[in-house]
């Protein structure tokens, strides 16, 4: 009976009712464009803070004992979840590497010893851990008193402060469309509820309940958020296939094709979050409305 009802208001007030759809609409394909978006600059950036790296540079003077001390040290805290591999590096490690780095290696020949200290090559579990393991081997007597600890602090810091201001922004934005939207539907089915205000108030006459009243405009802000939902997903589809899609297709693989190019959400996954999106913008867009107007 209800959804009927709904049916045969939108029929009434096509006006409206095309009005409250395209509000829908615009919110959903700004919030379908946003979220992707938004996305794709968080992954870039964790992407760049898991390849924070400690170094720990061991003294060519330091005994078994102290270097198996630092291991069990960096052991602890891998077992504690700070510290998620690590890779001990010899000097002869540390000397091969470089020459297969060098374009001309026959330059270390000339050298009377390897002077490359031994290391640790630790990756923290999360790049905000780094501290945490350079307080916990800090003055540790297996360093090398040259070298010690090398850490991007500086870097470091400023992925993590960027990490957040991309989250936060994030969260903000999407939380001010969402508000706008259900404002801009809510303002809309208004105009629907004062059309038929002579209606309401009959209704309230009779004796309807608050609820008997509203399920009729809920529903009929429900079905105008899907298809406007829908309409923007399908639009969004366009753009993905038309723009994004051959853009990537014709951009550089580095950036697009390898196993540590920025994600972003699954249009799939994107489509069905933004139809639920359209039918709760709707529902608490005509429900707030009329709770307003219920209260006159």
């Amino acid at each position: 009976m209800f959804f009927r009802e709904a049916l045969r208001s939108i029929r009434a007030n096509a006006a409206i009712s095309v009005a409250a759809t395209v509000t829908a609409l615009i919110a959903v394909f700004i919030l379908g464009a946003f979220i992707p978006s938004f996305m794709y600059v968080r992954s870039a950036v964790d992407s760049q803070k898991s390849k924070v790296d400690v170094d720990i540079y061991i003294s060519d003077g330091a005994t078994v004992r102290q270097v198996d001390s630092l291991r069990d040290k960096l052991t602890a805290l891998r077992s504690d979840g700070t510290v998620a591999r690590m890779t001990y590096v010899s000097k002869a490690d540390a000397l091969r590497i470089m020459r297969e780095r060098l374009r001309d290696p026959s330059v270390l020949d000339e050298l009377p010893s390897n002077p490359l200290p031994a290391k640790f090559n630790v990756h923290p579990t999360e790049a905000e851990n780094a501290d945490v393991i350079i307080a916990a081997v800090k003055g540790h007597p297996a360093l090398d008193p040259t070298e010690g600890i090398v850490y991007p602090k500086t870097t470091a810091d400023k992925l993590l402060t960027a990490a957040k201001f991309v989250q936060w922004a994030g969260f903000i934005l999407i939380g001010i469309l969402l508000l706008a939207a259900v404002l801009l539907i809510g303002n809309t089915i208004r105009l629907s509820i004062f059309a038929r205000r002579r209606e309401v108030e009959v209704m309230r006459l009779v004796g309807a309940t608050n609820w008997f009243i509203r399920w009729p405009f809920m529903i009929e802000g429900v079905l105008c958020g899907l298809v406007g939902a829908a309409i923007a997903v399908a639009m969004l589809w366009g753009v993905k296939v038309g723009v994004v899609d051959a853009w990537a297709a014709g951009a550089d693989s580095a950036l697009t094709k390898t196993d540590s190019a920025p994600g972003t959400i699954a249009f799939p996954l994107l489509s069905l979050i933004l139809v639920g999106a359209g039918a709760v913008l709707g529902a608490v867009g005509s429900g707030l409305t009329l709770r307003r107007f219920l209260r006159i």
